[in-house]
């Protein structure tokens, strides 16, 4: 029999969580604030859509049931539907929970060391007190879910145990507010599609449309002659002058679109180390982004290499956020840049400054790619998705692969992925994990290989760190992912 404060395990629960209010309305206007008639804005997971007007205005209302998920035994993960924290554990682990008011004062806390394989729930509404909003932490191990949750007053729901009977919980049930994920599309006619990441379901959002250009989205400088050239520039960043080199399209057209990759040098590296290639020469410039770009016949991009300071991105003061701030403004002003697919990617102190992107510029970046990154560069902001995927050694002997893995956890939290264990290789290869579950557009995948240490470069049976740019399997994934967008 369930008691209070303990975990108590169960084989099912696949009821409905009851009743819940859909009241999503705002509007849709174009960059210059005009408003859009008959855009389309569409809820992805509940199928629900409504056209605009000529003013723009759309509302999206609904009281609906909200399916739970199913616990499926040998998916490890932590579920919080109506007042029930559920867990599913596929390997002995530490399990915590800690419930906040929202005033931040701690109001239980509950901590076991070794919890067996199988399925666990948690009662939060019979030890939450008075409290009126919530904040609960729960961990499966080092992978941690945040919910916010809200007391409600309407109906009753109930859980099926694994013995059949059922236990009801009524009125001081708990309501799910931020663990709410869905998206909100938006499509229009001569505009590109904009997909956002909503969670919460009665709010209202207010969407700006870019104007499309073969679907994509235009930057200012589209339509205008150029006046950057391809080769090392300087600007005026927060009163320093600071370096950057550029790659433009060869037969590059003003009415086109390109796709912008920022990359990011190692510590003691250069711009120009990642334009040039090193070694391994123009098939790794940029990563060995560069080289498929040309190649390609409908993915040109613009490539720019900052330098950082002291040849490194210590970022003090959000410096280096700031310089790619005043990078972006200048390039988009000038050169004609899809805003829809700016990317940035970078090794190790390039790593873990492409890492500071993600956290601080989701809304302007589309997708970060960090090999063998750190937190070396900071994480300001670092509550909204971005897509994400890092590569990492799991014998790195600079920056260790658990803090590889918390970089990467950190998306796979925010962009409403399921938790679980990633798998490592055995032996000189390679294993990708493609998280399940993402919000839709927002994938997260994880590469671990073995071989060849702190390097971006690995190469499958080899132990060396260098040289492997011309031969490595990193490129054809990176490229994969960015081009996907």
């Amino acid at each position: 029999m369930c008691r209070q404060m303990t975990f108590c395990l169960i084989f099912l629960i696949a009821l409905t969580a009851g009743a819940q209010t859909i009241n999503l309305r705002g509007t849709v206007s174009n960059s210059t604030g005009k408003p859009i008639a008959n855009a389309i804005v569409t809820l992805a997971k509940q199928g629900l859509k409504d056209t605009t007007g000529a003013d723009g205005a759309y509302s999206i209302t609904k009281t609906t049931d909200i399916v739970l998920p199913l616990l499926i035994p040998g998916k490890e993960g932590i579920f919080l539907e109506e007042g029930i924290l559920s867990f599913s554990i596929t390997n002995p682990s530490p399990v915590k929970i800690e419930i906040f008011d929202v005033k931040g004062n701690l109001l239980k806390k509950k901590s076991v060391r070794n919890v067996p394989t199988g399925f666990y729930r948690y009662t939060i509404a019979d030890n939450s007190g008075t409290a009126k909003l919530l904040v609960i932490k729960a961990s499966i191990g080092p992978n941690e879910v945040t919910f916010r949750y809200l007391p409600l007053q309407n109906g009753n729901f109930s859980v099926k145990l694994f013995n059949g009977s059922r236990s009801s919980f009524g009125e001081n049930k708990l309501a799910v507010i931020a663990a709410v994920s869905d998206t909100l599309k938006t499509t229009a006619n001569k505009y590109a599609t904009k997909v956002m990441a909503i969670t919460s379901y009665d709010q209202q959002l207010n969407i700006t449309l870019d104007t499309a250009g073969g679907g994509t989205g235009r930057s200012a400088g589209c339509g205008k002659t150029p006046t950057l050239t391809s080769g090392s520039r300087t600007i005026q960043s927060g009163g320093q002058s600071r370096s950057y080199m550029i790659r433009i399209p060869p037969n590059y057209d003003n009415s086109h679109p390109y796709p912008l990759v920022f990359g990011f040098h190692w510590v003691g590296g250069t711009m120009g180390d990642v334009d040039g290639g090193g070694s391994s020469g123009y098939t790794w410039s940029y990563y060995g982004l560069r080289e498929q770009a040309d190649n390609s016949a409908n993915s040109k991009m613009i490539f720019v290499a900052p330098q950082g300071i002291s040849n490194g991105w210590g970022n003090s003061n959000g410096q280096d956020i700031t310089f790619v701030d005043d990078m972006l403004k200048l390039i988009k002003g000038d050169l004609c840049v899809d805003t829809t697919r700016i990317f940035a990617l970078g090794f190790s102190y390039g790593g873990g400054m492409s890492y500071a992107i993600a956290c601080a510029r989701a809304n302007v970046f589309r997708a970060v790619a960090v090999y063998a990154g750190a937190q070396l560069s900071g994480c300001s902001g670092g509550t909204d998705p971005i897509a994400y995927i890092g590569f990492h050694s799991i014998s790195d002997g600079t920056c260790n692969y658990a803090g590889g893995e918390s970089l990467r956890n950190k998306f796979v939290t925010n962009n409403g992925c399921t938790p679980q264990t990633a798998a490592k290789p055995v032996g000189l290869t390679h294993v990708i994990t493609t998280y399940q579950g993402c919000k839709d557009g927002y994938p997260v995948i994880w590469c671990a290989f073995d071989g060849g240490g702190h390097t971006p470069a690995p190469v499958d049976g080899s132990t060396s760190a260098s040289g492997g740019g011309d031969r490595t399997w990193t490129k054809a994934e990176a490229w994969k992912f960015f081009t996907q967008f």
